[in-house]
This record gives C-alpha cells, sequence and structure tokens, in this order.
C-alpha cells in the first residue's frame, strides 16, 4: 500500500480523471501552489509511479499519466483508498525517524521507513536532510548507501543515549506509566510502542527487586529514565550489540551489584549474554539516578578547586535569575560532574533531549542563557567552550528551572461548595497532573472563615468567589489541559517569588507528638467508612422522568427516609448545584449528583439505575446519556472524618478507567468491596 501527501493524492486525481492532462499552470491554479512546487512533487512523484509500471509524460506541454488500462485502474484503486499521513508534528517525525535508525540492526530502506510512519517516500527524503543537519552538530553521521540503505555510525553509548533522551522528550509520564503498569497496553504514541511491552513489564519488575529498593530517587523522571535506560540496553543487548569500553570508578562496585542482581533475574526468562562493559555502563547510570549520591570525594586540588567555581557559578546565576538553583543538592552535583568532565575533556557530552531542542532552547530561555554566558566568563575566563556546550549548561539550569520538584512543598486549597463531591474529584486530577504536591486540603466555602489563607500557596476553586482576599484559580472538577497548563504557570512564579521551605526536624518531632491523637482519627475514620461502605445500595430507578428535577424528587423518594428528613430543601439545593455546574463523568454514562444540606441527618452514598437514558451535560460541557446517577449526601456540618471518606469515594470515580468502568455497570457487592479495598490501602500507607 503506498502512502501519498494529500497534496499527492490531490494531483494524481486530477491526472487520472483527465486523459488529455493539465499543463503546470493549470495545476499551480487548481492547488493553489507555485510552479517549483508542481515540479517538485512531480520529482517525487516519478518513482512512485515507476514502481506501478506508469509513466509521468509531458507531451505539448500538458502532463499526463500513461501506461496499461489494469495498472491505471490499480492506482485509481490506490489513490481513493491509501492511508493518509501521520499526524505527528515534523519535529516528532524527525525524533521517530532517529529512533527507527537508531534501533535497527541494518540499513533502512526509504520504502521502510515511509511505511512505518504512515508518510510518503518524499516526506521521509525531506526529514532526513533535517535530520543529517542536526546529528552532524554533533558529530554523528547519518550514512547512505546506494542499493543498501540509511544508517546511523556512532558508537553504542552514543546510540542508547539519544535514543533514551528522545524517548524521555516525547512520552508523557502519565502515558508511560499507564502502558507500564498494565493499564494501556494499546497506545497512540509511536515512541512508547516501539518498546516491546513484554520486556519493559520485566525490566520494571526486575529493576523493582533488584535496584529501586536500594537508591533514593527523588521523582518520577528518574524512575522513568532509569526503565528506559534498561529497557533499551536489553533490546540492544538481545541484538548482540554490547556497549564499548566505558570508564568506570571505584565508586560504582556497590552499583554494579546492584546491575548484577538485575541481570540474574533478567536471565532467568531470557538468553542473554552481558558484557562486562554493559554492567558498568548502566551501574554508572544508576550511580547518576541515585539522590543519594551527594557528596564527591575529589582526587586532586584542582577537582576541589573547580567544584568551588561551579558552586560560586551557580551563585552568580541564581542571583541573576532571582531563583535559588542551589537549594537542590542534586542539581548542583549533576552540573558540578558534567563540568568536570567537560573542563577535563574526558567525554563528549550529547543532548539528552529532542534532536532540534538545544538550538532553539537559547531563544526560549533567553534571559536565562545571557545569563549563564556572563557568568561563565566571570568564574572560567580561560576555559572557552563552544556555543554547543552553553546550550547544554543551558539545558540543565532550564530543567530545574521548570522542574515539577519545586512544586513538592506546595500546600494547596480545593474550594467547593460542600467539599465532598467535585472537590475530590478535582484533588485527584490535581495529584495525576502534578504529582508531587502532597499537601491538598479541600474545604467548603462555609468553612473559609475557619481557615488561615496564608498557609496555602495554591487556591483552586470550582466556584467565582467575588471579593475572596487572596489571588485564586477558578478551574472545572476535571482540570482540564488548559487548566493544568494555568496552575503550573502560577506555581512557577509563585516559587520563583516566595521559595517554599519546612522545618523537617519540627515535622517529625510533631509526628511522634500527636501520634495518639492520630490513632483515634483513623478509628473514627474507619468506623465512619464500615457504616458508609455497607450502607452502600444500588437501585433501579423505574420510569423514570426525562426532566432533571423530576429525577432528583424521584431518586429522593427512593432514599431512606431516615437519611432525608426534607426533600424539599435538599432537591432545591441539589437542582441548584446542577444549573451551577455540568454534573456528568465525561467519557461515561455516569452523573455525579451531591449535596450537603440541614435536610440530611447522614451521610449516604446511593446508586440510581435509569430505565430510561437522562440528557446531561459533562463536566466537559459535552452532552451525555446518562443510564446510572451516583447520589452522594450528607448533613450540613460534616465532620473530618465524614468529609475524608465522602472525598475518598468520589474522588476514586475518576482516579482510572477500571474505577469508571466499575461505578458505570458495577454491583453492588463489588462497589462496597472496591471502596472498602481503596480506604485500607490508604489507610496504611498513613499508619
Amino acid at each position: 500500500m503506498v502512502i501519498l501527501t494529500e497534496r499527492q493524492k490531490q494531483i494524481l486525481s486530477l491526472l487520472l480523471t483527465n486523459s488529455e492532462g493539465f499543463s503546470v499552470k493549470e495545476l499551480e491554479d487548481h492547488l493553489h501552489v507555485s510552479r517549483r512546487t508542481v515540479y517538485r512533487e512531480f520529482n517525487n512523484l516519478r518513482s512512485i509511479l515507476a514502481r506501478a509500471d506508469l509513466e509521468l509524460v509531458n507531451e505539448k506541454h500538458k502532463y499526463s499519466i500513461q501506461g496499461g488500462q489494469l495498472a491505471l485502474n490499480k492506482l485509481k484503486e490506490e489513490v481513493q483508498t491509501t492511508k493518509e499521513q501521520s499526524s505527528m508534528t515534523m519535529e516528532q517525525r524527525e525524533n521517530a525517524l532517529v529512533v527507527l535508525l537508531l534501533l535497527a540492526d541494518e540499513p533502512q530502506k526509504i520504502i521502510q521507513l515511509a511505511l512505518e510512519l504512515q508518510v510518503s517516500e518524499a516526506t521521509v527524503q525531506n526529514d532526513l536532510n533535517v535530520v543529517a543537519q542536526s546529528l552532524n552538530r554533533y558529530g554523528i553521521q547519518l550514512k547512505r548507501k546506494k542499493g543498501v540503505g540509511i544508517f546511523i555510525e556512532t558508537v553504542e553509548s552514543t546510540r542508547r543515549q539519544i535514543l533514551v533522551g528522545i524517548l524521555l522528550s516525547e512520552i508523557n509520564d502519565y502515558d508511560f506509566f499507564r502502558y507500564a503498569n498494565k493499564i494501556d497496553i494499546k497506545t497512540d504514541n509511536f515512541f512508547l510502542d516501539v518498546l516491546p511491552h513484554k520486556l519493559l513489564l520485566q525490566v520494571k519488575e526486575a529493576l523493582k527487586q533488584s535496584i529501586f529498593s536500594n537508591i533514593r530517587l527523588n521523582a518520577d523522571h528518574q524512575i522513568i529514565e532509569l526503565i528506559l535506560i534498561f529497557t533499551v540496553s536489553m533490546m540492544r543487548i538481545e541484538k548482540g550489540f554490547a556497549i564499548e569500553k566505558v570508564f568506570s570508578g571505584k565508586a560504582t562496585l556497590k552499583y554494579q551489584g546492584f546491575v548484577f542482581h538485575f541481570m540474574a533475574l533478567m536471565t532467568q526468562k531470557n538468553d542473554l549474554h552481558i558484557s562486562k562493559n554493559d554492567v558498568s555502563y548502566l551501574a554508572d547510570k544508576v550511580m547518576d539516578c541515585d539522590s543519594e549520591q551527594t557528596n564527591f570525594s575529589y582526587d586532586n586540588d584542582y577537582e576541589l578547586a573547580i567544584s568551588i567555581k561551579v558552586k560560586n557559578f551557580v551563585q552568580i546565576v541564581s542571583e541573576k535569575m532571582h531563583w535559588d538553583f542551589q537549594k537542590n543538592p542534586d542539581f548542583v552535583n549533576r552540573l558540578t560532574k558534567h563540568i568536570l568532565a567537560l573542563i577535563q575533556h574526558s567525554v563528549t557530552p550529547l543532548p539528552n533531549t529532542k534532536i532540534k531542542t538545544l538550538a532553539n532552547l537559547s531563544k526560549k530561555f533567553n534571559k536565562l542563557y545571557r545569563v549563564i554566558e556572563q557568568a561563565w566568563k566571570q568564574k572560567f575566563p580561560h576555559e572557552n567552550i563552544p556555543a554547543s556546550e552553553l546550550q547544554l549548561l543551558l539545558l540543565y539550569f532550564a530543567n530545574e528551572y521548570t522542574s515539577k520538584q519545586n512544586y513538592k512543598n506546595i500546600s494547596v486549597l480545593i474550594i467547593c461548595e460542600n467539599g465532598i463531591g467535585t472537590s475530590a474529584i478535582l484533588g485527584e486530577r490535581l495529584k495525576q497532573e502534578i504529582p508531587e504536591i502532597k499537601h491538598i486540603k479541600l474545604s467548603k466555602v462555609s468553612d473559609l472563615p475557619n481557615l488561615n489563607l496564608r498557609d496555602y500557596d495554591l487556591i483552586l476553586s470550582t466556584l467565582e468567589l467575588k471579593g475572596f482576599p487572596r489571588d485564586y484559580q477558578l478551574v472545572s472538577p476535571l482540570l482540564l489541559d488548559d487548566e493544568v497548563e494555568r496552575v503550573k504557570n502560577y506555581l512557577r512564579a509563585y516559587t520563583k517569588k516566595f521559595p517554599v521551605t519546612k522545618n523537617s526536624k519540627l515535622v517529625n518531632a510533631n509526628k511522634q507528638r500527636h501520634a495518639a491523637t492520630k490513632l483515634t482519627q483513623a478509628a473514627v475514620e474507619t468506623l465512619f467508612c464500615s457504616e458508609i461502605v455497607n450502607a452502600v445500595k444500588v437501585k433501579l430507578l423505574k420510569h423514570n422522568s426525562s426532566r432533571i428535577e423530576d429525577v432528583i424528587k424521584q431518586c429522593l423518594d427512593n432514599c431512606d427516609s431516615d437519611i432525608v428528613k426534607d426533600k424539599k430543601i435538599v432537591a432545591d439545593k441539589l437542582f441548584k448545584r446542577i444549573k451551577l455546574t455540568p454534573v456528568g463523568i465525561p467519557g461515561s454514562n455516569l452523573a455525579l449528583f451531591h449535596t450537603s444540606s440541614k435536610g440530611i441527618s447522614r451521610c449516604s452514598f446511593t446508586i440510581f439505575d435509569l430505565e430510561n437514558d437522562l440528557t446531561l451535560q459533562a463536566m466537559d460541557h459535552i452532552d451525555i446519556q446518562v443510564k446510572r446517577i451516583l447520589l452522594m449526601l450528607g448533613p450540613a456540618m460534616l465532620s473530618t472524618a465524614e468529609q475524608k471518606v465522602m472525598s475518598l469515594v468520589s474522588s476514586m470515580i475518576i482516579t482510572n478507567d477500571d474505577n469508571l468502568h466499575l461505578f458505570s455497570v458495577g454491583q453492588q457487592e463489588q462497589i462496597k468491596n472496591a471502596i472498602a479495598v481503596q480506604y485500607l490501602h490508604e489507610l496504611k500507607n498513613k499508619l
């Protein structure tokens, strides 16, 4: 099956429907392109037509396709049924090309690459020209041999480093963990799909048993980086490509032991020949990611002097940028290692990022780049390094500047009408998008006077708060992509102005001091959760109305009489809540009705299956057909224990696709057990 660009399909369609042909001028007018573009497309199409035993002929300045009728008919059919090019951006496609060439164990043909990426051969040719220039800047050769194919010529360590760098830059953390946790085996991400799923799972499990438990990793990206490094290395080792000799100091002997343990686990299921160089290479990578490795031992006074200069260099950049780059010792130590190697010429560093990113990085972080350039000249006046090396230093600083780790001590307040429904969903979404945020407080509007707003760095609300004394972010319960970006931008600006520090000794002392109180609270919460779980019911709402007001009344009529004391008050609050913001769960047949009111005696969670579908707007403002209503009710004054348990239930709904499916079609006992399991899991983590 041939793959064509949209313009190539247009040209072929025109030529195949008119046997007399078209002049170049006529094609220009039809396609709204220049004469030069038409000739370039002709050049690209000639090879495609030749393989189909057809020819592009110019007679009396009219171009037409000539050949046998069977071949013409076949081409017509292919033009109508051919796949469209993939929806990758140009930059993603270039990175994908590099990945395919680096993973290949033999030269690749243009047609192979085009089929793999679902683009035309002409597109691959154009992309390869750009890729060749980008690789050449770093001393890597893209070789083209006529009749043989295309391949990248470089040493194995560089090959793996570039591969992992591109994969890290192109794979979203959330997508990666879904793939690595067996939740989402089928993906539409090319860069995930190049990793064999079975091998990735084996590597992850072997790393958990042999390495992750023996080192300290501060962030998700370190976990992902190690899994990718080991997976890519296993893929290359299986094909018989060992690493070249790499330098390994005595400091990595401990890490070599970890890697030997990993290899022992892997060879139980795979027939692998592991070289000592591969072990040393992987041990160095593990050591680089281990946050416990914060202290250096310098071999001589010269190295010690350089390290002091690096710290002064970082201090200058921090002062000029009004951002404390010195607060993260891991960053300072990684940078010191890199600069030591750079000055001593013991390595030739390469970018661990997209092929074209370094070239654009200095534009994106122009001020930071200029500050680094000036600080380098000030502290290292006799060390002249090229612009590409300065850009690589910029990459270190830029990663730290935008790092999610800056959020890890941020306290967040989430405000909702009753604190048990959409605020819990919003809290769960926030954890998914920025997992480093650990301190999240859910609050009703009525509880705000009892809170010290100065205790919170970020305030999110699903309601407009007129006259509110603090800056806050108005967001939807689902925290849509543009809202996530807005929150991250706010946090970056906020942490630049107000770096957050915590007294860890005081925190630990407080934990010990309040242990008895904590145990009592856990006991109360557990008792309350048991009551809620045992009272969960799934009921069928027969002959339900298509009007939302009537459905609310029908639901309340079917609730236990000892729970709803005043149906009118509760119905009015529910209807007002639904008018205020959509209640449908996107991508499902569920709606979440929730409120707290003086007309409710105690908390309850009831599920109603509708006999007739109800059309409602989902939280992403798209209409859905609701088949099941989740009704959460609570008294006007919720205790802390009640609020925590009710929030746990509502946040479970959108935690993952399995939970969403469970709440959509699950039976009463299944839902009870799922809530109990989730609560026990959180209780275990808390204790």
